[in-house]
């Protein structure tokens, strides 16, 4: 039996990505997929990459919803701090899964090097079919608002208009990211600073304000003055909404390869951007990503048991990973509980790519015209599309 292993180098890879391996045989050939070939193409810097993602558009998204389900200023403020904890501690367990699995892939490769290659699929499986797109839908819907709100003052944006505006801003970014690397790059580092700077003046405003007297609102006794009395249900959504903005914490283990090819994630956007607001797709997407962070980090402790004396150059304490997980499971049931469908429909997507694994990577005896298929899609996927010296695609007469 022969192996052939086939690599692509990409535009601005530091060495070559193996794409997939085939495996001859007489009988004929089986192709098995490498679903970390997934990192073609796409690649960018670091800098830039983890710049426009760590510091995301959650922030300009989320405190609507936090504030509406704390019910009280100060509350709000108390789950923004303790999202902001868990945050750090989720990010102290990737650190240690970091240096001890040094594989790029972020998630994928360590719930795949620990519970097999099932549950890395299904990770996968839900990042392409939820995380991205519906994060995607979030940041259009929300861009859309802000810039029809001084259009309609005194009433909320037209729905028509907003998802109007958002498929042609979807559309239009989508053209940019599949036409050039170079502008693609070059918008994502202008509307990095856009975001650097907005926040910056927020901070510098609110500091201006309290300087002036203007801070009744956070003195206890009118920061704890609910309008309402937030139920558990409540207070899980409410932290579901802030965990958004943290989102990000997590993307530098994927080093600079990208999974999302822009082409693929747009039909899937513009149909979530059409069945869901805004913040119901919050909810959405965070119960999703919070589901796979704990998985992962459940790994952490399977791994320590499994492993006890691999090499690990960061090694934190064990209550870090339990105490994340017990707030995870907290977070998990009771948004479940308060949002039995939005929760519901996300964990039935996630099941559905089990057949697809059974069918598509599992079963090895395929027919020579299925791997033939899946050959050339893969090939395609994978292949550098060639470009001119100013990054823009040649197009040939093939």
């Amino acid at each position: 039996m022969q192996t052939v292993l086939i690599s692509v180098k990409g535009k601005f890879a530091s060495q070559d990505i193996e794409i997939w391996r085939a495996q001859k045989a007489d009988a004929g050939q089986e192709v098995l997929l490498c679903l970390v070939a997934a990192y073609a193409n796409c690649t960018r810097r670091v800098s830039s990459y983890a710049g426009s993602n760590i510091i995301g558009s959650g922030i300009f998204i989320s405190p609507k919803g936090v504030l509406e389900h704390a019910g009280s200023v100060g509350l709000a403020l108390v789950i923004w701090v303790l999202g902001g904890g868990v945050a750090a501690l989720g990010s102290l367990c990737y650190a240690e899964l970091g240096v001890t699995i040094p594989k790029s892939g972020g998630d994928y490769s360590y719930v795949t090097e620990i519970f097999g290659g099932l549950a890395g699929f299904l990770l996968l499986w839900s990042a392409v079919l939820i995380m991205y797109p519906t994060s995607l839908a979030v940041i259009a819907l929300t861009f859309s608002n802000y810039v029809l709100q001084p259009v309609f003052p005194n009433c909320i944006p037209p729905y028509n208009a907003s998802r109007i505006l958002s498929m042609v801003c979807l559309l239009l970014l989508t053209w940019v990211n599949s036409s050039s690397v170079r502008w693609a790059t070059r918008i994502q580092d202008i509307f990095t600073a856009g975001k650097l700077l907005a926040l910056t003046l927020i901070i510098i405003v609110g500091f201006i304000q309290i300087f002036k007297g203007n801070y009744k609102e956070l003195t206890p006794s009118n920061a704890f003055n609910f309008w309402m009395t937030p139920s558990v249900g409540h207070l899980a959504l409410a932290f579901l909404q802030g965990s958004f903005a943290f989102s990000g914490w997590n993307f530098l283990n994927y080093v600079t390869e990208e999974l999302v090819d822009p082409r693929r994630q747009c039909l899937a956007t513009l149909i979530i951007m059409l069945v869901g607001d805004t913040y119901t797709l919050i909810n959405y997407v965070s119960f999703i990503n919070y589901l796979c962070y704990g998985v992962t980090i459940i790994g952490l402790i399977v791994l320590r048991w499994r492993k006890p004396k691999i090499f690990r150059p960061i090694k934190v304490n064990l209550l870090i990973p339990i105490t994340y997980l017990a707030f995870w499971a907290f977070l998990l049931i009771f948004s479940l509980y308060s949002e039995p469908v939005v929760c519901g429909v996300g964990l039935i997507i996630i099941l559905t790519g089990v057949p697809v694994f059974f069918l598509g990577v599992y079963w090895r005896n395929k027919p020579k015209c299925v791997n033939r298929l899946i050959a050339r899609r893969v090939l395609w996927a994978a292949e550098p599309r060639p470009t001119d010296t100013k990054g823009h695609p040649k197009f040939t007469s093939e």
